[in-house]
């Protein structure tokens, strides 16, 4: 079996490297990381983010919050605008409204709901990456939001920050979203093609909030699969609220920039329009942050 070389930005055609000038990846991972091989640090994925034209980057991880490496790498690398948030796992002490306002109080643009330690994602993929609490869910014995998740709301508003939903189920995503988007609050569903259904998509892009597609979705093994209904999702939404991120970083897969291009180069090839990729790419993920 021939072994095909793995892309990076040097292999990329000339209008998949177009396609990231001035793109901006919500959804990017790195070292430091206590469980997971990353590909590279935050300071090297910036580096190469720089050098393939990128306006910006959100910088994630699981475990803690990101806006003190953010707000370094900022000021080191002119020319591109680096983000943090931090996820509301039990890194930071699960639903924490003082995480959130930590974050927020030092330039963090993101708050996640709980990723790894979501009791949905606890569900979908047993055996990950979990803390030994217990898992975290954002809806009571009576599916209503539990008070403490109207404080970070409370939170997220007075910053005039970002709510992702993380790896929420569709029930809780259409719960706590729902009340971020009536408080006016920037409302995004994170990698939504994962489990959240097209409906409960629309729902929320018909109350004002955004739908991320993520390239890890179609990455691996299973991408050729996966494909073609994340492209029927974005098509049955419409690309108007669409943002097209990587979610990669991950130690077996494509450096983030690369795979970004590569996926905006796949809805181009579908019949997307330059410009409506363009627009996922680089304008809609600069409206989700306020820009």
């Amino acid at each position: 079996m021939t072994n095909v070389a793995e892309p990076t930005l040097e292999t990329l055609t000339d209008r998949a490297r177009g396609l990231l000038q001035g793109a901006l990846d919500i959804h990017v991972h790195a070292d430091p990381d206590p469980y997971a091989e990353r590909k590279t640090d935050f300071s090297a994925t910036v580096a190469r983010a720089r050098e393939a034209g990128l306006a910006g980057l959100v910088l994630k991880s699981h475990e803690y919050p990101t806006q003190p490496l953010a707000w370094t790498l900022d000021r080191e690398f002119s020319g591109i605008d680096v983000y943090g948030g931090v996820a509301l796992d039990w890194g930071v002490g699960g639903l924490n409204p003082e995480a959130a306002s930590i974050t927020l109080g030092i330039g963090g643009k993101v708050v996640w709901m709980p990723t790894f330690d979501a009791l949905h994602w606890r569900d979908y993929r047993p055996g990950g990456f979990n803390s030994p609490q217990e898992p975290i869910t954002v809806l009571d014995q009576d599916g209503k939001l539990l008070p403490v998740c109207h404080d970070i709301l409370d939170v997220v508003a007075s910053h005039d920050a970002v709510l992702a939903s993380g790896h929420l189920s569709p029930e809780e995503t259409q719960a706590i979203l729902g009340e971020g988007l009536a408080r006016g609050i920037r409302c995004v569903i994170t990698h939504a093609s994962f489990w959240t259904p097209v409906e409960v998509q629309q729902e929320i892009v018909s109350k004002g909030g955004y739908i991320e597609q993520c390239a890890i979705a179609v990455a691996g093994e299973d991408g050729e699969e996966a494909w073609p209904d994340l492209l029927s999702q974005v098509r049955e939404v419409g690309p108007e609220r669409v943002i097209l991120s990587s979610d990669h970083g991950q130690a077996s897969n494509p450096e983030p920039a690369a795979a970004l291009a590569l996926f905006g180069e796949r809805f181009v090839e579908a019949g997307f329009e330059e410009a409506e990729v363009r627009r996922m790419l680089g304008e809609i993920p600069e409206e989700l942050l306020g820009g």
